[in-house]
């Protein structure tokens, strides 16, 4: 069985993005204030890795060690940061240049994803490479994984301890409880 964690926003990222995109093909570039309120919503992969979940983001132009948190909340991954402005040297007004087309998004972000019950800040590691955030839950499989549980054959047994009727006799002598189980591999036991 395979995991899959669902996000139901991100066909409204896409959507979001895809009517920015018609937005300004038809009327140019939009307004810079209400793009720094929007920011954007990061594409992101969930693959697994063995028994670990990893969780990719496309994250280029940001500086992750300023910019970015990766945190635990109550049972989610939270990612989220700022992508700013372009810098000087990159079309920025300060250095004699003007910006005639800008597709590449840039404000606040933030991404959450469920995660397995049971998975803790120790198994979560991050790493940034060639614009992509990969966070790692090591395990993250196995939490969730249940375990067979015996079932053995015939009614139940009742408690006797608690019916006067089957109370011990005066002698004090327990008793006797026939029990038959059988394992996994049929062997009988009792």
């Amino acid at each position: 069985m395979t995991a899959y964690l669902w996000d139901p926003f991100a066909a409204f990222g896409r959507l979001d993005r895809e009517f920015d995109e018609i937005v300004r093909r038809t009327w140019g570039v939009p307004d810079r204030t209400r793009m720094a309120r929007t920011g954007f919503v990061p594409a992101a992969d969930v693959v697994t890795d063995g028994d670990d979940i990893v969780v990719q983001l496309e994250l280029p132009g940001v500086d992750v060690d300023r910019d970015v948190t990766v945190e635990l909340e109550r049972g989610r991954l939270v990612v989220r940061g700022e992508r700013t402005e372009a810098r000087a040297g990159d079309g920025h007004p300060d250095d004699g240049r003007t910006v005639v087309l800008r597709e590449r998004r840039h404000g606040g972000f933030q991404r959450e994803f469920n995660l397995p019950d049971g998975v803790g800040a120790d198994q979560i590691s991050a790493t940034y490479d060639n614009g992509v955030l990969s966070v790692r839950l090591a395990g993250a499989m196995t939490v969730g994984r249940g375990r067979r549980i015996l079932v053995i054959a015939g009614a139940p047994q009742r408690d006797r301890s608690s019916d006067p009727a089957d109370a011990p006799a005066a002698s004090g002598a327990e008793p006797r409880v026939a029990t038959q189980a059988r394992t996994a591999d049929g062997v009988q036991a009792g």
